[in-house]
């Protein structure tokens, strides 16, 4: 099975090193983690888009093979002007293997998510670009993989990249176009947050027909008893309008032992729209409804997680991605880790 690659990206961005990344762009060190968070997956996601096109599975496996050895360690130990010359490099590399209109709209719905100007959106990507392309070639060449296995790898983690996506960023490429070949085995990001904002709205006018199906008959009825005071009417039955779609309530949520393995690794959100964490456990009473959830949360790209628990009585919703919690993201990450492990 090949390396969790947003796990390996992960480990080669160590604290010291985000740090000299912050001290080089001008940027402060929250907002540097929070825009390699999502840019290491984006990235990933967006080379998995460009395979899935015709000739772009050569196009990447050429650029990872360009990358002078020793690339990674070369980043781990650059300095500020050694960094400055990785960033015009990857900046130039990435613009030319994605297209300028792709590059664009990642380095924007990056510069959006994180706070950051157009300047240090592109110095991370131009950073990052030959780091997830080091680590590629570090799998490439371990696994031995020609074009087509390099882009069978990708596909293989598709889910990965698209679960360590922070929910905002995900909207975002959703929205610019950037992921859409991604998710053609997961939902698409730019349909998922979108049901999440509207969901059931496209079922909403689903009653509208049949209530004015039941007034015609009505009208009928009316107009056939007033000419003929003496002949009985047989009463319609009552038909309940169908209400529109909403997402399921807690109380609602039933999971079968069948279902079960299905909601792993799904998606947990605070009240506040924020992606807290994914869930590991699931325990169901007789009835099989859900009672307990338990689910991971990471502190950087889902390295050291720390695992939680809730009650049935702290789900608030239950959508088709995922569960929305009763609680907002501080509050979440202020409770006592499980000991359940």
């Amino acid at each position: 099975m090949s390396t969790n690659l947003v796990a390996s990206a992960a480990k080669l961005l160590t604290p010291e090193l985000m740090s000299r990344i912050a001290s080089a762009l001008g940027i402060d060190s929250s907002t540097i983690e929070k825009a390699l968070t999502a840019g290491v997956p984006g990235l990933l996601a967006a080379f998995t888009s460009l395979v899935s096109r015709p000739g772009g599975a050569a196009r990447l496996a050429d650029a990872v093979a360009q990358q002078p050895p020793g690339i990674l360690t070369s980043i781990a130990n650059a300095g500020p002007a050694s960094q400055r010359d990785l960033i015009d490099s990857g900046v130039g590399t990435l613009s030319s293997l994605l297209g300028g209109n792709t590059m664009s709209a990642l380095s924007g719905a990056l510069s959006r998510y994180a706070g950051l100007g157009d300047a240090g959106s592109k110095g991370v990507l131009g950073l990052l670009g030959p780091l997830v392309m080091g680590v590629l070639g570090q799998e490439q060449r371990a696994s031995g993989l020609d074009a087509s296995g390099l882009a069978q790898m990708l596909q293989s983690q598709k889910s990965n990249f698209m679960r360590a996506l922070p929910s905002g960023f995900s909207r975002q490429l959703g929205d610019a176009g950037v992921i859409d070949q991604v998710t053609s085995a997961a939902t698409s990001s730019k349909a998922r947050y979108r049901e999440e904002a509207d969901y059931g709205s496209g079922s909403q006018w689903n009653w509208v027909l049949p209530v004015l199906g039941l007034l015609a008959l009505g009208a009928l009825a009316w107009y056939l008893l007033g000419r003929n005071p003496d002949r009985t009417v047989a009463t319609l039955p009552t038909t309940n309008a169908e209400a529109p779609a909403m997402a399921t309530r807690a109380r609602d949520f039933i999971v079968t032992a069948e279902e079960e393995k299905g909601w792993m690794g799904r998606p947990v959100f605070s009240n506040d729209n924020q992606k807290v964490g994914e869930i590991i456990d699931i325990k169901r009473g007789p009835d099989n409804k859900v009672t307990d959830i338990y689910f991971d949360a990471g502190t950087f790209l889902g390295m050291g997680a720390k695992r939680y628990h809730i009650t049935a009585d702290q789900i608030e919703e239950v959508k088709p991605n995922g569960v929305v919690v009763t609680m907002k993201e501080a509050d979440i990450k202020a409770m006592p880790p499980s000991a359940q492990k």
